[in-house]
């Protein structure tokens, strides 16, 4: 009796704890729409980490460097698509993704939890043509 009720146990935690990693990747990925939508430095820096590693198609990028182009009027619609996550841990998941639009690209982001609230503490960058 007891080996069933521990089997019963593990199932349910097992299902508690993929349908929590379920709600933290739609999170992630509406996170990542509203940052490519946004036009805001003041938006995006909120979900940077201060201590953001990120590269893109000129080499390392600075987070001051990050939110300055957020800042710039978008040409055309944010057309994000092909989203994959990956967790790593509870608290630390990998996005890829693809962007159309005018400045089509790939991205690549490190997401981090800490105290309850997901920043991107990595970020890369490259353009598809």
């Amino acid at each position: 009796m007891k080996k069933i009720i521990a089997t019963t146990l593990l199932i349910c935690l097992g299902f508690a704890a993929t349908s929590a990693l379920a709600s933290d990747e739609e999170t992630l990925i509406g996170m990542d729409k509203v940052w490519g939508e946004s036009t805001s430095a003041a938006a995006v820096d909120p979900m940077l980490a201060s201590d953001i590693l990120a590269i893109g198609a000129e080499g390392i990028v600075s987070r001051a460097e990050m939110l300055a182009t957020q800042d710039e009027p978008a040409t055309g619609p944010y057309i994000a698509g092909d989203y994959q996550v990956r967790f790593l841990s509870p608290d630390i998941a990998v996005m890829v993704h693809s962007s159309g639009g005018d400045q089509p690209h790939w991205s690549m982001h490190v997401w981090q939890k800490k105290d309850g609230h997901w920043k991107v503490a990595a970020n890369a960058s490259v353009p598809t043509e």
